[in-house]
C-alpha cells in the first residue's frame, strides 16, 4: 500500500488507510505500507503485524526541493517493491502518483506479476478550484489524476460521481468498481448517552446536536451554525458540539462568538481512540453537505457511517451517495445549503425520542450488515482474485 498518509494525524486519510492495512491483513495478507508522510516521528502504529516504511517527505522545502524529493521517493519504491515482491500494490491517489505508477509497471518488463488499484476518494481538479487554485494546476491536477487511471489495472471510486467522470473521459468501464467507505464497527459502538456525556465532561441535563470532521469548506458548517438560533428558539434545553479543525476554523470560531452559556462547545481536534465517546455524547449528528463539489461526484462519508455505528440519529443534506439514510431510516435528508430545513429536522428529532432510539438502533444494525471495513475489503480482493 503506497500513499501519502501522515499517521501522526487523526485525519480522514490516515483513519481511512489504516483501516484498510489492518483489514487486509484480517484477511491473511501480509501488508507493507510505504508512506511518503509529512511525520515520521510519534506516529501511531497501524498494528503489530503491518509493516510501515516512510520516505522522503517531498512537502518539504522549495519548489525546486520538492520536485527533487518526489523524484528521491522513487529508487525507495523500488527497493521496497524488490523486497516485498507483492501480489497486489494499491495506490491512494495524491498528484505524483502518475509518475509512481508508471514506475511499478515498468517492473512488469522484468517478469513481476502483480495488478496495480488505485483508488480515488475524491474528484480532486473540483476540490482544488473551490479552495481557490489557479486554472493551470487545476487542468494539470485532471490530467495527472486521468492520466493515472488510465495506467492502473483496477480502479476504486468510493462514489458512482467519480465513475462517471473516469468514464467520461474514456476509461475503461469495466476495471472501475464504486466501492464505497466504511467504518470500524468494533471501534465505533452504541454507549449509554449519559455515561457518553459524563466521559467527554459535559453536562447530562442536556441534548446535544454535534457534528464531527475537517472543517471544510464543503462542510457546511455556516449552515448549521445558521440553524442553531431557530432550534434554541424551541428547545433551549439544547447545546451544540463541533469536534474537529481544519481551514475553517478561524471563520467558525468567529461565527459561534453569538453564542453564550456555553451554547456551542467547540472542542477542536481530537484523537481516533476518544472520537467514538463524543459521537456517543450527540443525541443527533449532523453533516450538513453543501451542493458545489458534493453534488456533482456524490458522497460516501465516514462520519455519517461512524455516526450509524454509535446508534446516533442522522440529519445530513440530500445528495447522491446519501439515499441510504432515509432508505434505511437512520435518518432525515433535508435539502443542502437550506440552514431552516436543517433546524426544523433536527428539533423534529429532538422532539421525538422514540423517533431517535428508533433510527438509532436502525443505523447500527445497518452499520454491522453493510458498512464495515471487513465488507469493503471483500469487494476489493474480489476485483483482482
Amino acid at each position: 500500500m503506497i500513499g501519502h498518509v501522515d499517521l501522526a494525524r487523526d485525519d480522514a486519510p490516515k483513519v481511512h488507510f489504516s483501516n484498510l492495512a489492518r483489514e487486509f491483513r484480517k484477511f491473511g495478507a501480509n501488508v507493507r505500507c510505504v508512506l511518503y508522510t509529512p511525520v515520521e516521528a510519534g506516529y501511531e502504529q497501524i498494528g503489530n503485524d503491518v509493516t510501515v516504511k516512510f520516505i522522503p517527505n517531498p512537502l518539504i522545502g522549495n519548489i525546486l526541493g520538492r520536485a527533487i524529493k518526489y523524484l528521491l521517493v522513487i529508487p525507495f519504491i523500488i527497493l521496497e517493491f524488490i523486497r516485498f515482491r507483492p501480489n497486489m500494490i494499491y495506490f491512494r491517489f495524491s498528484p505524483p502518483v502518475l509518475l509512481y505508477l508508471l514506475v511499478v509497471k515498468s517492473l512488469k518488463l522484468l517478469s513481476f506479476r502483480f495488478k496495480v488499484i488505485l483508488e480515488f476518494d475524491d474528484w480532486l481538479p473540483e476540490q482544488r478550484a473551490i479552495q481557490g487554485e489557479s486554472p493551470l494546476k487545476v487542468g494539470v491536477i485532471k490530467n495527472l489524476q486521468i492520466g493515472t487511471a488510465r495506467l492502473a489495472d483496477y480502479i476504486r471510486v468510493v462514489v458512482p460521481g467519480i465513475k462517471k467522470k473516469l468514464l467520461f473521459y474514456g476509461v475503461n468501464d469495466s476495471k472501475i468498481a464504486v466501492i464505497g467507505n466504511g467504518t470500524d464497527i468494533e471501534h465505533f459502538y452504541p454507549i449509554e448517552k449519559r455515561e457518553a456525556k459524563k466521559l467527554i465532561g459535559v453536562s447530562t441535563d442536556f441534548l446535544y446536536v454535534g457534528f464531527i470532521g475537517n472543517f471544510a469548506i464543503w462542510q457546511g458548517l455556516d449552515y448549521f451554525i445558521q440553524a442553531i438560533p431557530n432550534v434554541l428558539k424551541v428547545h433551549n434545553n439544547t447545546r451544540f458540539i463541533l469536534v474537529g479543525d481544519g481551514p475553517e476554523m478561524p471563520k467558525i470560531q468567529k461565527e459561534i462568538s453569538q453564542f453564550k452559556n456555553k451554547e456551542v462547545l467547540l472542542t477542536g481536534r481530537v484523537s481516533y481512540k476518544e472520537v467514538g465517546k463524543y459521537i456517543n455524547a450527540f443525541d443527533v449528528g449532523v453533516a450538513p453537505f453543501i451542493e458545489e463539489r458534493n453534488a456533482s461526484i456524490g458522497l460516501s462519508p465516514l462520519k455519517i457511517k461512524d455516526y450509524a455505528a454509535c446508534g446516533v440519529p442522522i440529519v445530513t443534506s440530500r445528495i447522491e451517495g446519501l439515499e441510504m439514510v432515509e432508505k434505511e431510516d437512520i435518518g432525515i435528508l433535508v435539502p443542502p445549503e437550506d440552514s431552516e430545513a436543517l433546524s426544523e429536522a433536527i428539533i423534529k428529532l429532538l422532539k421525538d425520542p422514540q423517533m431517535r432510539e428508533r433510527m438509532g438502533k436502525k443505523g447500527r444494525k445497518i452499520a454491522e450488515e453493510k458498512f464495515s471495513w471487513n465488507l469493503v475489503i471483500k469487494q476489493i480482493l474480489g476485483l483482482v482474485f
